[in-house]
């Protein structure tokens, strides 16, 4: 076992003796850890605790519950002390309170009610009910499907089975716990209903188990503004001037180039420059310094158009060798 001298300077137990040693223990990750003694221990006063630690009822420093539960009877004049905490760690709560399913103290049927999770063994518990024959939950309480009143998801929640007719019931929540209420709008990430892009966009996490989701997001890659992917020109910027497989077809009209840009000029429409004939029109028959090269076989006329006979082959007729051949 490893202990501390009033340093707080760790050493080895083994080799230490006296009183006035700081005893040591091993803490929640398994590993040694210093704690300083408090108050009168053995007749002999140690003091207050090092700033932010707790002195137990034994007199040991710590920072867990057992160090620093009133219930437990922390001492609060040689550290400091943490109240309204119960349960298996913190203990028991003050006489007239009721201990929470998550272990704190108070006195409103959040914390007394057995059916939200009152801990009997740590406080009081005591059920308030309502329902039909009853009556009402007090202002501002949910009457629970069991008849019972509290403020919770376990009271409130429409999924869970509030009754409206006899207390509060949650209004515009959703989601695992509070299900799909109202009908018709969107459920946000956070469980809250409404209508608007906060709660209805799939890009913001809607939850479509728990009400409707509009696919509509938004973004700046193709797959958000091609007008083939089905972008929304009304609600935000469209590609234009882009075309070929991850754009479409658009404009109407125009020739898609090899590098997926729409136009009307050669660079864009001629078959010899690989225009894409899939997404727009494109011109055939056209060869030149602008068009491109005829097809293998097919000779260029001193116009720019792709032929066999003698008008678009012959040399002496201005045939293009360097776009086709020529005889």
């Amino acid at each position: 076992m490893i202990i501390s001298d009033l340093s707080n300077n760790c050493i080895d137990c083994d080799s230490v003796n006296g009183e006035n040693k700081i005893k040591c223990e091993k803490d929640s990750t398994e590993e040694e850890k210093c704690s300083s003694k408090c108050g009168i221990v053995n007749g002999k006063n140690y003091g207050s605790c090092p700033s932010g630690q707790c002195c137990s009822k034994d007199g040991i420093c710590g920072t867990d519950p057992k160090y620093c539960s009133v219930a437990l009877g922390c001492q609060k004049k040689l550290g400091k002390c943490i109240e309204g905490r119960c349960g298996s760690e913190w203990g028991s709560c003050p006489s007239d309170q009721c201990c929470s399913k998550k272990g704190f103290c108070g006195t409103n049927s959040n914390f007394c009610s057995p059916s939200g999770g009152c801990q009997a063994k740590y406080g009081k518990c005591i059920e308030s009910k309502c329902g039909k024959g009853i009556g009402k939950c007090p202002e501002g309480q949910c009457c629970s499907k069991k008849g019972y009143c509290g403020t919770t998801v376990e009271f409130c929640s429409p999924l869970k089975g509030c009754q409206s007719e006899f207390g509060t019931c949650s209004t515009g929540r959703c989601g695992e716990l509070y299900g799909s209420y109202p009908e018709g709008q969107c459920c946000s990430k956070k469980g809250y209903c409404g209508t608007t892009s906060g709660y209805c966009s799939i890009g913001n996490k809607c939850q479509p188990k728990y009400g409707k989701c509009i696919e509509g997001r938004c973004g700046a890659n193709w797959e958000f503004c091609s007008a083939l992917q089905g972008c929304q020109s009304e609600f935000g910027t469209c590609s234009t001037g882009r075309c070929g497989e991850l754009y479409g077809s658009y404009p109407e009209g125009q020739c898609c180039s090899k590098k997926g840009y729409c136009g009307t000029t050669s660079g864009y429409c001629s078959i010899g420059n690989k225009c894409q004939p899939k997404y727009g029109k494109c011109v055939e028959g056209r060869c030149g310094a602008n068009w491109g090269k005829c097809p293998s076989g097919q000779c260029c006329s001193e116009k720019g158009y792709c032929g066999t006979s003698s008008s678009f082959c012959s040399t002496s007729k201005g045939c293009q060798s360097k776009y086709g051949i020529c005889k």
